[in-house]
């Protein structure tokens, strides 16, 4: 029952970002500007369960692919160690941990995350061992709310991804509601943000 009960969510899920998929001119409203340095980022919206993996055009992220996550089981907002939660934020890919440094469950490979960030801290969050990670190998995928606060990807979707991320460099902005906007707002909005600074 648990295991059919997990499936079911799986699949409502992949429906519910299916029919929320944005149109090809919206952008992410959490990504003003990314450095010359940072190729690609990635957003995970918490309440599609989905990871959206952008490239760096001039600055300006542009759509690559999205793929099914796996969050918390209680959710988001992480404040502090043990609670199952996924963090809220803006975050930074810190190492790569290949497949013969890991157990089976780990899967693929993992990238662990800066959380608790400086923000974090400041806030009285605590915790670690946020990772983007994989499943075991006898496992495709997991229910929506399974893990214990990390970011669970399919193996083969979890490859696919690493081949962009730059550690130290890649941000992962972890999201509960992915907030889409269109070319003209985000511009508007970095330029008010440069003029301001």
């Amino acid at each position: 029952p648990e295991r059919v009960a997990g499936l079911r969510e799986e699949a409502l899920a992949r429906l519910r970002a299916l029919h929320a998929r944005p149109a090809t001119d919206r952008l992410p409203g959490y990504v003003l500007q990314l450095s010359r340095e940072q190729k690609y980022a990635i957003v995970v919206d918490s309440r599609l369960s989905r990871l959206y993996l952008f490239k760096n055009v001039d600055g300006s992220p542009q759509y690559v692919d999205d793929y099914y996550v796996t969050l918390g089981k209680r959710g988001m907002e992480k404040t502090r160690e043990g609670d199952q939660k996924t963090p809220i934020g803006v975050y930074h890919v810190v190492s790569n941990v290949p497949r013969k440094n890991l157990t089976d469950f780990y899967g693929a490979e993992a990238f662990p995350i800066n959380y608790p960030n400086a923000w974090d801290r400041l806030m009285g969050r605590n915790g670690h061992g946020i990772w983007l990670h994989g499943t075991p190998s006898n496992t495709y995928s997991r229910p929506p709310r399974a893990s214990d606060g990390c970011v669970v990807l399919a193996n083969p979707d979890l490859e696919a991804v690493g081949r962009h991320v730059q550690v130290g460099l890649t941000p992962v902005i972890l999201a509960e509601d992915m907030q889409w906007s269109t070319r003209a707002v985000v511009d508007a909005q970095r330029q008010a943000l440069a003029r301001a600074i």
